[in-house]
């Protein structure tokens, strides 16, 4: 199957529900396709974070970051579809993803990520109703030019932004099997622009100053500088977007608006260099 990278495996139950009811242990009426859940390498997917997302944590975080040319991605993502509890369920989140729950979870995300870009929710409060209603529906049908329309009307204007709604997903230490790792997400006000604090040590180090753009490499040492002693350059680790590496001069309000996921949230995946 294919599906978008800005989807949720959760929109696929309904359908893969009727594809193996034939197949399922347990009658099929009893069991809810909003019941399924998804692993990889015996590990519970979460269904509230999307799939492109997913893949990046679990399948390129592991490849060797450093290469010069880089590994042929290994697709497909094979995944395994559970309707019934076993033995690798105890760290599902077992609320179901009905559609309601799929709809408040994006909305709730969609909102977080409003209030750090504007400092304030009521772009996405005062919404008018059908556009938020299209705002999720094309989420769902991979309508990209109703969600484009919708989306940019919910960002601030140019040079008003007040910080970046920024997730950096850090796998811990993977041991004999890195697809089995923890997953830890890091979150924190990034403004647009460096900061006195963000800032303090640049003269020194001839660096961008005060007031200057925020980028990749500059939030990155802020925020991880053990993993990127560096502000220009990935000595140690490469960041993920999209399913690429993302250059560490990249304008991060840039970013934000343009390569953002579905939710509004700028989601990086680090890949550690060999």
């Amino acid at each position: 199957m294919t599906l978008p990278r800005l989807s949720y495996l959760a929109f696929l139950l309904p359908r893969l529900h009727a594809f193996f009811a034939p197949c399922l242990i347990t009658d099929p009426d009893t069991v809810s396709p909003d019941a399924g859940y998804f692993t990889y390498d015996s590990v519970p997917l979460k269904w509230h974070l999307p799939l492109g997302l997913l893949y990046d944590i679990y399948v390129l975080s592991t490849q060797d970051a450093g290469a010069d040319r880089p590994s042929v991605k290994p697709l497909p993502f094979r995944l395994t579809l559970h309707f019934t509890p076993d033995s690798t369920s105890s760290n599902v989140n077992l609320i179901d993803p009905t559609p309601i729950v799929l709809h408040d979870s994006f909305i709730n995300s969609v909102k977080e990520a409003d209030f750090l870009r504007s400092g304030t929710a009521k772009p996405i409060m005062t919404l008018p109703t059908h556009d938020s209603k299209a705002l999720w529906s094309s989420t769902q049908e991979n309508d990209l030019p109703t969600f484009a329309r919708i989306h940019h009307a919910l960002l601030p204007a140019p040079g008003q932004m007040r910080n970046i709604p920024l997730r950096v997903y850090l796998p811990s230490s993977p041991g004999p099997e890195p697809s089995k790792a923890q997953i830890k997400v890091l979150q924190s006000h990034v403004p647009p622009t460096l900061t006195a604090t963000s800032a303090s040590t640049v003269a020194q180090r001839r660096s961008p100053g005060l007031g200057q753009p925020q980028t990749v490499g500059t939030a990155l040492h802020s925020l991880l500088p053990s993993l990127f002693p560096s502000r220009r350059t990935p000595i140690l680790a490469t960041p993920l977007l999209h399913g690429a590496p993302v250059p560490m001069a990249a304008n991060l309000e840039d970013l934000a608006r343009w390569a953002c996921y579905a939710d509004g949230w700028l989601s990086v995946v680090v890949a550690m260099r060999s």
